[in-house]
């Protein structure tokens, strides 16, 4: 049986995310385009494949995501913070031991691709940023953060590697399901 797969696009409507200070290029874009080019790799290899964006909703519509028996949902984000800092992270809910699981295989196959500083795993619960879709979820579920958008460097990297990253992901899935 094929694993079914939903990869989220990050924030949606008026709301576009982080943006690139210099450049005015957007967490929303650059995500909508990473979104397709993920779903084309991963239903290369056999998966089902959805892409869930909310649209103008304030936040996911999580009684929906849960209903459609998704094996994972991944949702891909671009940090930032000053314009300073810089690396990659992955949130999952702090009691998922399988979230734990794929943030780690995802972590360590976009930090080899993309070469920037590994910050980690986070851990999420109430309160923290993506609590809402990460604490409501019966799928497993992460939160993608490669780089820093308003960090120029961090956004070149993620700019000139991005087919490598939409392959990381990959990877990175295909390792949490083969364990």
């Amino acid at each position: 049986m094929s694993k079914r797969i939903c990869l989220i696009i990050g924030h949606g409507g008026n709301d576009c995310g982080a943006i690139n200070p210099h450049t005015k290029e957007t967490e929303l874009d650059y995500n909508r385009d990473l979104a397709v080019r993920v779903e084309k790799l991963l239903k290369e290899q056999g998966y089902i494949v959805d892409i869930y964006n909310r649209g103008y909703a304030k936040v996911e519509n999580v009684n929906y995501l849960n209903k459609i028996g998704y094996d994972i949902l991944v949702s891909l984000h671009c940090n930032a913070y000053n314009g300073y800092a810089s690396g990659t992270e992955v949130l999952y809910w702090n009691t998922s031991k399988k979230g734990q699981v794929l943030a780690q295989a995802l972590l360590d196959s976009i930090t080899d691709v993309l070469g920037l500083q590994n910050r980690g795993l986070k851990p999420i619960k109430y309160g923290d940023r993506g609590a809402y879709l990460l604490g409501k979820t019966d799928p497993v579920t992460v939160l993608i953060e490669p780089f820093f958008i308003d960090n120029d460097n961090d956004f070149k990297v993620g700019k000139e590697k991005k087919d490598e990253y939409s392959e990381a992901i990959v990877r990175g899935i295909n390792k949490y399901f083969q364990n």
